[in-house]
C-alpha cells in the first residue's frame, strides 16, 4: 500500500488470476481509519454487489454508516492520544507511516492450525474439571475466545522457549455494541478497545498453566464491563513500553467476521489468510473454512520453533 510519513493510502487492492483455476483478491487497508469490521464489511458488500449485480438490494447490515459524531469523546481523548504520539522519542512522530512491533526473521514460515468444535468442547470440559478440583466455584460459561487464545498461549511460549518473567497476551475488542450509547454494527471507520492479559512466565509453564492462562484471559475481557473506553488514556504508553522482562503476543481478525461466508458469486472462498501477521507476529484468527464450527489459527514463526509448536499443538490436543 502506498504510504510514506507525509501521506498514506486508506486503501489498496490487488487480483490476481490464475487462468482456469480461479483467482485471489488482496486487500490492505490502513488500520488508523478502518479496523476489521469495516474492512471485512466493505468486501463482503463488495461480494453482494458482484453476485446480485445490483447495490440497492444490500442488506442493512451492509449499508455503510459513516456518521462519526456517533462516537461521543468526553474523556478528550483525541488530544490525549495526539499528544502521547507527539511526545514520543521517534524520529517523526507525526508521521503517517504504520507501526511495526515485531520483525520476522527471512527464515519464518506459515502454518495454519484447526481447532474442532469437539476440540473446543474438549478444552472446556478440562478447564471446567479442573477448576473444579482446585475448589474453584463451578464454571458457568468458558468463551472459546478464551480456551483457544489460552491453549495456543502456552503451546507459543513453550515453542519459542520464552524466558522473559511476565507474558502478555494483548487482544482488540469490536466496541460498537460497548459504546455508551452503543452505535451501529455497521460503523465505517476504526472503534476497537484494547486489552491485556498478563501472567507469570513460569505459571503458565506449570501443571495449571492451562486454567492460569484462562483465567488471565477471561479477567482481561470481564473488564470490559467497567466500561469499554476505561483506562484508555494509557493503551498509547501501554503498547509502547512493553519491557525486556515481558514477551507479549497478540491477536488479528475474529471468528465473528465470518469472512467465509463472502460470496462473489462463486461459492464460498477455498481460503482466507491474513497476510499482515508476517510483518507484526500476531496469530490469526478465523472461523474454520468448512463451516463446521471450528476455527482456524495462523501463525508465523522460525521454522524450527514452528516445528515444536506443531508437535505441542497436536500431542496436547490428542490427550484431551
Amino acid at each position: 500500500m502506498p504510504m510514506s510519513h507525509e501521506k498514506a493510502a486508506a486503501i489498496a487492492l490487488q487480483i490476481t488470476i490464475f487462468p482456469n483455476r480461479g483467482f485471489c483478491i488482496g486487500t490492505s487497508m490502513h488500520h488508523a481509519i478502518l479496523d476489521g469490521k469495516t474492512s471485512t464489511i466493505f468486501v463482503k458488500t463488495w461480494a453482494h454487489i458482484c453476485k446480485h449485480e445490483d447495490s440497492n438490494l444490500l442488506p442493512e447490515q451492509l449499508k455503510p454508516f459513516l456518521d462519526r459524531s456517533v462516537i461521543k469523546d468526553p474523556a478528550g481523548l483525541e488530544e490525549i492520544y495526539a499528544n502521547q504520539f507527539r511526545n514520543m522519542d521517534r524520529p517523526d512522530n507525526r508521521s503517517l507511516m504504520s507501526s511495526k512491533f515485531k520483525v520476522l526473521v527471512p527464515s519464518s514460515i506459515r502454518g495454519t492450525f484447526v481447532f474442532t468444535r469437539a476440540n473446543i468442547e474438549a478444552l472446556r470440559q478440562l478447564v471446567k474439571e479442573k477448576k473444579q478440583q482446585h475448589g474453584h466455584q463451578a464454571v458457568q460459561y468458558l468463551s472459546t475466545f478464551c480456551l483457544t487464545c489460552a491453549y495456543i498461549w502456552i503451546c507459543l511460549i513453550k515453542a519459542e522457549e520464552m524466558q522473559a518473567k511476565n507474558a502478555v497476551m494483548g487482544f482488540t475488542v469490536d466496541a460498537r455494541s460497548r459504546l455508551d450509547p452503543p452505535i451501529p454494527t455497521n460503523y465505517v471507520g476504526n472503534c476497537l478497545v484494547l486489552r491485556m492479559a498478563v501472567a507469570e512466565t513460569k505459571e503458565l509453564l506449570g501443571g495449571e498453566g492451562l486454567v492460569v492462562a484462562v483465567d488471565a484471559i477471561s479477567e482481561a475481557v470481564k473488564s470490559l464491563d467497567d466500561g469499554a473506553l476505561n483506562g484508555a488514556e494509557d493503551w498509547i504508553p501501554l503498547l509502547y513500553s512493553v519491557g525486556t522482562d515481558e514477551s507479549i503476543f497478540s491477536t488479528a481478525g475474529s471468528p465473528r467476521f465470518e469472512i467465509y461466508d463472502t460470496d462473489f458469486g462463486w461459492g464460498r472462498p477455498k481460503k482466507v489468510e491474513i497476510v499482515s501477521i508476517e510483518g507484526t507476529g500476531a496469530m490469526s484468527i478465523s472461523e474454520s473454512k468448512d463451516g463446521a464450527g471450528g476455527l482456524d489459527i495462523g501463525l508465523v514463526m522460525k521454522k524450527r520453533h514452528m516445528e515444536i509448536f506443531a508437535s505441542l499443538f497436536a500431542k496436547g490436543l490428542e490427550n484431551l
